[in-house]
């Protein structure tokens, strides 16, 4: 099973240094930004993780929710995600927009996980 990298910072804890800056990504008009951030809610845990995480940009802010990992079988992505889309107006791009739309804002509920066999790309 190959998924999709989405929302892979430099700054985020999950990030390393050959990410994008997340400040280059951030204050973008987005359109449907609540079925946006509904689909990257929904998403099936890949990973449930112990833990908390903080708001990179704001640190002031504190605790931003959990470190758990999303999927929709074709992307994967970390739980905080729809925070900075939802506090931040953080674009995450026309190729998964358009996966989405497709979907018609929709995580595919029958998806096959080989937890044994993952490859992020």
């Amino acid at each position: 099973m190959i998924l999709k990298k989405l929302g892979y910072y430099k700054e985020l804890s999950y990030g390393d240094a050959s990410d994008p800056s997340i400040m280059d990504h951030i204050h973008h008009k987005i359109e449907n930004k609540k079925e946006l951030c509904n689909y990257l809610r929904s998403g099936h845990i890949l990973a449930a993780c112990g833990g908390v995480v903080h708001d990179v940009i704001n640190p002031d802010k504190g605790i931003i929710g959990s470190p758990d990992t999303f999927t929709d079988g074709t992307w994967i992505w970390q739980a905080d995600l729809s925070y900075y889309v939802e506090e931040y107006d953080l674009d995450l791009g026309n190729d998964f927009i358009d996966h989405i739309k497709s979907l018609e804002w929709h995580v595919p509920q029958d998806i096959d996980i080989d937890y044994d066999n993952i490859e992020v790309i």
